[in-house]
């Protein structure tokens, strides 16, 4: 049972960031959506969460003050909790090696969280995505040239 903040945080950046990892950047950040809510509550997933809200409308890098949004009655340190029955969609953004996930509700949220291994991703599983992520869009197609290097790799080996 989840119960605060940090202890979800500390989960998913526990699990979903590698040691060597310090970019807050690549932060893990979760949006939970509420039924009848036009503002939403993003959580970054770090060592100490940071919560804000989003408009409907607003534009990358925008929040609201917490007592002028939907979530005024509440405090920034429960709200999740007590409305936890009111979720109609909770997204885990896609960031560097962190692929994007939806869930629907409160209880598919918290058991995919207990199936979260806390002893991180090993740079071997997120490496691929990194380099993929770092030569995107660069001309020659560095896609092309890294693709045909770890062929040649495994050629040699077999």
């Amino acid at each position: 049972m989840y119960r605060t903040n940090a202890e979800i945080a500390r989960r998913v950046y526990r699990a979903l960031k590698t040691p060597s990892d310090d970019n807050p950047r690549t932060d893990p950040i979760l949006a939970f959506h509420f039924r009848g809510k036009g503002d939403y509550i993003m959580m970054r997933c770090n060592k100490n969460p940071e919560v804000s809200i989003k408009g409907k409308d607003q534009t990358a890098g925008e929040v609201k003050f917490f007592a002028y949004s939907d979530f005024a009655d509440h405090r920034e340190d429960d709200v999740l909790f007590r409305l936890k029955d009111e979720i109609e969609l909770i997204e885990l953004y896609p960031k560097g090696a962190i692929e994007g996930l939806t869930f629907k509700a409160w209880a598919e949220f918290t058991a995919w969280l207990d199936g979260l291994n806390e002893n991180g991703v090993q740079i071997s599983l997120k490496l691929p995505c990194l380099v993929y992520d770092a030569v995107r869009g660069q001309s020659p197609s560095m896609q092309n040239f890294i693709v045909e290097a770890i062929k040649t790799a495994m050629k040699q080996d077999a």
